[in-house]
């Protein structure tokens, strides 16, 4: 009867921890997500802005946006699957709390990348920090579901995994296909002349997005 209780102390216990991380990581998220929110402003004047005077600050919103709208939809992404790993657990150990921490310290730089972006005119150092910014995220993420997934299944529950064992794989042919998307961005950013139109070289990722999406269907249809 004592060991019982003890046992279930231990899993109260072990519950109440890792709800601890999943909040603390959760908060990490949503400031990261605040901060660059906090980027789209207007800038001070000490007079009313005009209509002419409107519009033109307006327009000049539309690259911080844009960026505010990719580090979004990307951090929105890492974010889901951190949910959907972290419901698979039951215990916790110190190589996870260190995965999940070196996730969560590269995702709360990119309101600083995204900024080093938007006030750079079309520098490398200032995409390659973005870019690597987010590869860094995909691997270290990719590494996370790894360690739950494959090397310590005694810190998950006991489930069907052939979900998430596909997600795995997806994420390992992401990370290749993101490698050889960074590879032809930086060829074609090194050949473009006209220094305006180097952050062209980026639009690399749509045509690679759109082949990776028509091939995750077609291995879909396969295993149907």
């Amino acid at each position: 009867m004592h060991e019982e209780k003890e046992m279930t102390r231990t899993e109260i216990k072990k519950e109440f921890q890792l709800e601890r991380m999943i909040l603390f990581s959760d908060a990490v998220f949503a400031i990261v997500i605040t901060l660059m929110a906090i980027e789209i402003r207007l800038p001070e004047t000490e007079h009313r802005l005009n209509g002419t005077e409107l519009s033109h600050h307006l327009r000049s919103l539309i690259p911080v946006l844009f960026a505010y709208l990719i580090s979004f939809g990307f951090i929105g992404s890492v974010w889901y699957q951190h949910l959907k790993i972290f419901g698979l657990l039951k215990d916790y150990d110190k190589g996870l709390i260190l995965r999940n921490l070196l996730l969560l310290f590269f995702v709360a730089l990119f309101p600083f990348c995204a900024s080093v972006v938007i006030k750079s005119k079309s520098n490398i150092i200032a995409y390659s920090l973005y870019i690597g910014a987010i590869f860094i995220c995909i691997t270290i993420q990719f590494a996370l579901h790894h360690y739950v997934l494959i090397e310590k299944p005694s810190l998950r529950v006991n489930t069907n995994l052939s979900e998430h064992i596909s997600e795995l794989e997806k994420k390992k042919r992401g990370l290749l296909s993101f490698l050889i998307t960074i590879g032809l961005i930086a060829v074609t950013y090194m050949i473009i002349p006209d220094e305006s139109n180097k952050p062209l070289a980026t639009l690399w990722f749509l045509p690679l997005a759109f082949i990776s999406r028509i091939y995750e269907r077609k291995l879909k249809m396969k295993k149907k």
